[in-house]
């Protein structure tokens, strides 16, 4: 019960706001993303201990699917539990979702002008074009 007294050194609203921004801006790939939250959760900030971070760490690495946010679900679980791990999860994972809506939108709306499918398809629209003349 002495880990509850405990006083936790950030809100759960400052770790949604830390997971919004990872999730929002980081880039790199998950190993980066996992390196960005040591260096900021753990060395800067000290919100999360070594041993937390690298417990989750290993359990992210067994589990199939997405290391970084499998991660960021775990620290948020750290200090809050059930609340931490949705809330941290939920705002690292809507901006990847709301971005791909949006390009979906634009797509599904703007296919059929030829920017737009070399966005996509990375410029090999208009050389399909010239060979169909």
């Amino acid at each position: 019960m002495s880990a509850i007294a405990e006083k936790i050194p950030y809100t759960l609203w400052q770790m949604a706001l830390y997971m919004l921004r990872l999730g929002t801006l980081g880039f790199g790939g998950p190993v980066a993303l996992v390196g960005y939250m040591h260096r900021d959760l753990v060395e800067e900030r000290k919100w999360i201990s070594d041993a937390d971070y690298k417990e989750g760490l290993a359990l992210a690495q067994l589990a199939p699917g997405p290391l970084a946010a499998q991660l960021e679900i775990y620290l948020g679980y750290v200090h809050y539990r059930i609340w931490g791990a949705t809330i941290a999860g939920l705002a690292f994972v809507l901006p990847s979702f709301f971005m791909v809506v949006a390009l979906g939108w634009a797509y599904m709306h703007f296919g059929g002008l030829s920017w737009m499918q070399a966005v996509f398809y990375g410029g090999s629209v208009q050389k399909t074009e010239n060979k169909a003349r």
